[in-house]
């Protein structure tokens, strides 16, 4: 699997296509197979930059609004960065996925940085251990020889974790590859901030009465309801298991109630932030890992 050029994306045809038997408008509930090309592409600043501040957006849930995002977008997209999209409508379409990394090790002063590891500083502050490589990692004040980079990983949330794996690989060759010409992408660590959620008791119920219908806020007792955490990214257990340190935290800012992310479920969806710290060697098994269990 490999990324497309442009002309090789101008001579073909659509990457959508779509497949239905003759009598559908006969059977208004036969199902209807799409089968969808995924194409992946090298990062493009010009046209990727809204749909990157928008993954970031939701990278962050409601604690994007400490981060500037156009900035991160810019040390994400800038010139000669390593990384990947997955596109479906030609290289010129908005991206369904992004994986790429930022030098953070280079990049101690930019401000949105400075933003971004405070606030994993301050979220991690409970785990001593976590904590405190992160401040030697994180801080110039430690003047650590480790370099770091920044893993950001974001889709939409209807793409299959498949995608996963390829993206992955091919961000390790092209980190490989730039090794060879200078440090920029020479990493010891990496930091991948995520989310995971938990579903919760509505507090929403629907009741009708003998004058009507009424909405009233009553919590359901949620009888079978899981206690664990899921994830958004399958991918990210594979990455725990091979880290050094993860954790999940709270986030500051909770402006929609779980009730208001309710999908196709009875319950209500409680996200929290995630944020996984991973060596270079076991972020190659964990590649690999995910290779064999995501299988296209």
């Amino acid at each position: 699997m490999v990324k497309r050029t442009k002309q090789q994306v101008e001579e073909e045809d659509s990457d959508i296509d779509v497949s239905s038997t003759d009598d559908e408008e006969l059977v208004e509930e036969e199902e209807e197979m799409i089968n969808v090309d995924f194409d992946f592409f090298d990062l493009n600043p010009t046209i990727d930059f809204q749909a990157t501040k928008n993954f970031l957006r939701q990278l962050f849930g409601d604690d994007n609004v400490f981060f500037t995002l156009s900035d991160l977008a810019d040390l994400i997209l800038k010139e000669n960065h390593v990384g990947t999209t997955i596109k479906t409508d030609g290289m010129e379409s908005d991206p369904f996925s992004l994986l790429s990394v930022i030098n953070v090790t280079d990049n101690l002063e930019n401000p949105a940085l400075k933003a971004l590891t405070k606030y994993i500083l301050e979220k991690t502050s409970s785990k001593t251990d976590f904590n405190l490589l992160l401040r030697q990692l994180l801080l110039k004040s430690s003047k650590s020889k480790f370099r770091t980079g920044l893993i950001i990983s974001e889709r939409l949330l209807n793409m299959p974790v498949e995608t996963a794996p390829p993206m992955y690989r091919m961000l390790l060759e092209e980190m490989e590859k730039a090794d060879d010409k200078d440090k920029e992408y020479k990493f010891d660590y990496f930091l991948i901030p995520s989310r995971v959620y938990k579903l919760v008791a509505s507090t929403i119920d629907e009741e009708m009465d003998d004058e009507g219908l009424t909405r009233t806020k009553k919590a359901k007792k949620g009888t079978n309801l899981p206690q664990e955490l899921d994830y958004y990214h399958y991918e990210d257990e594979i990455l725990e298991k091979h880290s050094l340190y993860h954790g999940y935290f709270d986030f500051t800012n909770k402006k929609v109630e779980s009730d208001g992310r309710r999908v196709f479920t009875e319950y209500g969806i409680d996200p929290k932030f995630s944020l996984i710290l991973i060596d270079k060697k076991s972020l190659l098994k964990a590649s690999e890992e995910m290779a064999d269990k995501f299988a296209p």
